[in-house]
């Protein structure tokens, strides 16, 4: 088939060459924003549960110091706290390799830390580290 042609597979990824139709460089186009895509849904998703956890420890914190019974165990809003933050950091560190394999399999040659969608994955990633970080060492930021 001459589509197999223009494109050399190697073990791992495939180089694309320069001399393929205009139809199959669009659909690489597609399918390079469509990881785009579904790099910034994960963000998003990440955002959410990251934001979620260290607003639930703060508020269950907050619950348990001035309530007059005490209706919890005292280590309930760290361990709540950082099952969310674990539920959305080490995800999307999941997501961000699977981004940058995928990137690299579709011949992309500039680097992928210079991509936008991966430098914003790469803050919120810290910032849940961060914040995961605080929460362990007992260190409230806000």
């Amino acid at each position: 088939m001459p589509d197999q042609e223009n494109a050399v597979v190697g073990s791992e990824q495939s180089i694309i060459r320069e001399d393929l139709k205009l139809a199959d460089k669009l659909a690489i186009e597609r399918t390079v924003l469509a990881a785009d895509r579904t790099m910034l849904a994960g963000v998003r998703t990440s955002m959410s549960f990251i934001g979620f956890g260290f607003t639930i420890f703060n508020l269950l914190k907050y619950m348990q110091e001035h309530a007059a019974i005490k209706a919890m165990r005292p280590q309930t809003p760290r361990n709540f706290g950082i099952f969310m933050l674990v539920a959305g950091t080490f995800p999307l560190l999941a997501m961000m390799i699977q981004y940058s394999r995928m990137l690299k399999r579709m011949g992309k040659i500039e680097s992928v830390v210079s991509n936008p969608n991966f430098q914003m994955a790469i803050v919120v990633f810290l910032l849940g580290l961060i914040l995961l970080a605080s929460i362990i060492a007992n260190i409230f930021l806000i």
